[in-house]
């Protein structure tokens, strides 16, 4: 039995002690069906958040009101959550109402999929209403129930099933494929940040271009925050995924793979960081050269460089492993590796030409930069100090 049960085992028999039911639920018991690592423990209890309070010393109140209570227990934080039965879903996301119950059957019924509906007492029985573990036996996806209240319920799970489709290597049953289709207009009242995560996910599975091509067949992706259309017949298909190891390697791909015009406006409408809209669009500049010069290689750095030509590897199906070879050859042979190895700063320049801080200073910087990294200036600071003295804008 997997160590992380066994550490969470003493706050379920505490529950139980106190009299009431306790189990562990949802990706932990599907994972561990699955013989996946098992990133943390869910709890799904009888007792009331109070109750949890009472019992527990260490507690914070996370989502009270739905019946969420966080308990830390040597130095772990498990979420532990009241049996419950929900109202409809007047936001797409949360239930309007929730009423806490003694069932877990009735808990377990209005989760999304078979395989998040499994639970497992503390003598680590199975607990399998709905089936799910013959679902992850025959790599099926199936929600619990009508698959289109599902869906309409909180229509990120349309996402979350493509998602486990391609991390988990799994077919959509039939009935929940016919309800993704019909349901996938329903994504437009999703956030983006939501769909983002989701989409962020999704590609790092070993089956992103099977749940890349459902996706267009679904026309899920019709609406996503950018629809995307597919340049290439077998381009989400045929490539390799996971021989990109970075979130910025495959948001490059999905740009190159696909109809986007404007990469910049492109990661802007999923909402991403500012660190990650820069890194891709370096990345996608990168792509673009098809010989390296030392400066070329000294503003884009030796990282970028190497990322790019493993995309362009990936997409292309070529190794170019020496280019790569010649890549750190090349990087080896620059004296600098940015602006702050020089041997004197801005404001040693400043005192030596005695000036006053101006565009000409980022000017002088740059062709310094340059001469060096092509050779033509020496690294040494008497040198350096003699070429700035004599150096006009």
């Amino acid at each position: 039995m997997n160590e992380m049960f066994h550490e969470a085992l003493p706050v379920l028999k505490k529950i139980e002690e106190a009299g009431f039911k306790a189990y562990f639920v949802g990706g932990c018991v599907r994972d561990f069906c699955l013989e996946r690592p098992i990133k943390d423990i869910d709890i799904a209890t009888s007792a009331r958040p109070e109750e949890i309070q009472r019992i527990f010393p260490k507690t914070i109140p996370v989502g009270i009101e739905h019946g969420t209570v966080i308990v830390r227990h040597n130095h772990v934080s498990y979420e532990i959550t009241t049996f419950r039965k929900e109202d409809k879903y007047e936001d797409y996301r949360r239930p309007s109402k929730v009423w806490f119950v003694d069932d877990l059957q009735e808990d377990l019924s209005r989760r999304d999929f078979t395989f998040n509906a499994m639970a497992m007492d503390t003598s680590f029985h199975l607990i399998d209403h709905f089936g799910g573990r013959d679902d992850l036996k025959f790599g099926q996806i199936r929600t619990v129930g009508n698959p289109h209240l599902r869906f309409s319920e909180d229509p990120l799970r349309l996402m979350r099933a493509c998602r486990f489709m391609s991390v988990y290597d799994m077919k959509i049953e039939t009935e929940t494929k016919k309800a993704i289709e019909k349901k996938a207009p329903l994504l437009k009242k999703i956030s983006t940040e939501r769909i983002s995560i989701e989409f962020i996910k999704l590609l790092q599975g070993v089956q992103a271009g099977q749940a890349l091509e459902f996706m267009k067949q679904s026309a899920v992706m019709d609406y996503l925050p950018y629809p995307l259309k597919e340049k290439k017949i077998d381009g989400y298909l045929g490539l390799e995924w996971t021989l990109l190891h970075t979130e910025d390697q495959r948001w490059a791909a999905i740009i190159l793979l696909s109809q986007v015009r404007d990469s910049r406006e492109f990661l802007k409408r999923w909402k991403l960081p500012n660190t990650t809209i820069n890194k891709v669009q370096e990345l996608l500049s990168a792509f673009e050269v098809r010989t390296w010069s030392k400066i070329d290689l000294y503003r884009t750095g030796l990282s970028t460089a190497l990322e790019s030509m493993t995309l362009k590897s990936t997409i292309e199906k070529v190794p170019y492993e020496q280019e790569k070879q010649d890549l750190r050859k090349l990087a080896s042979e620059i004296p600098i590796t940015s602006r702050k190895d020089l041997p004197i700063d801005g404001e040693e320049i400043l005192k030596i030409k005695q000036k006053a801080p101006g565009v000409w200073l980022g000017k002088l910087l740059h062709e310094m930069e340059e001469k060096i990294v092509k050779g033509d200036l020496s690294l040494s600071e008497s040198v350096l100090k003699d070429w700035v003295k004599r150096w006009e804008p």
